[in-house]
């Protein structure tokens, strides 16, 4: 069984915040499969396939406890997890297969109990503002028009998804260097495609 971790704040407030945006990825790929989120105490999940997709209802820096529960409850052979990431330019994806945390609370959290080479990754941009200091950014609501530049990126998360529940990570970088390469020229709205960097 293939694991799919979504990050973010549970509570309705934080909803359309940028830090939800990993929420917002599966919620998008929930709806595209018509599949509901079921609840217990630690998560929502949705059970599709040979896979199992979870929104910890922890906050960020308490995620952990919703993998334990999660590990303890099915037998995981590969973990993914979707993020935001402030250092990316934002509507842009990164795949990568561990890594740093970057100052992210919710995989700090999760390194607490995985080794990072034992997470594979989905990072989603949401850049940073020059002028509101980081932690506050994250928490602050996207604006309408700022959503809606993220409608391409994540179309192209939900088939990424697809991909890791049918294959598995490999297929889904196979296919992630070949969308990558189509919008090479960055004249695409909405996607941007960072060249590669080292790990971390």
């Amino acid at each position: 069984m293939k694991l799919i971790v979504a990050l973010g704040n549970h509570p309705q407030r934080y909803h359309r915040t940028r830090h939800n945006i990993g929420f917002i990825a599966l919620d998008k790929w929930a709806k595209s499969h018509q599949l509901t989120f079921r609840q217990n105490d630690l998560f929502d999940y949705i059970v599709y396939k040979q896979a199992v997709a979870i929104k910890p209802k922890t906050y960020m820096n308490l995620v952990e406890k919703a993998l334990k529960a999660a590990l303890l409850r099915w037998k995981i052979s590969e973990i993914l997890v979707i993020h935001d990431d402030i250092e990316l330019p934002s509507a842009s994806l990164r795949l990568r297969n561990g890594g740093g945390d970057g100052g992210h609370n919710g995989l700090k959290s999760l390194f607490q109990i995985m080794p990072p080479t034992e997470l594979k990754r989905i990072r989603i941009g949401i850049g940073r503002s020059d002028l509101i200091p980081a932690e506050r950014y994250v928490l602050e609501d996207f604006e309408e028009v700022e959503l809606t530049r993220f409608n391409e990126s994540l179309k192209q998360v939900v088939r990424f998804l697809d991909t890791f529940i049918k294959s598995d990570f490999n297929s889904m970088l196979n296919e992630y260097s070949k969308w990558k390469k189509s919008y090479s020229d960055g004249k695409t709205v909405g996607i941007k495609c960072p060249k590669e960097e080292k790990d971390d």
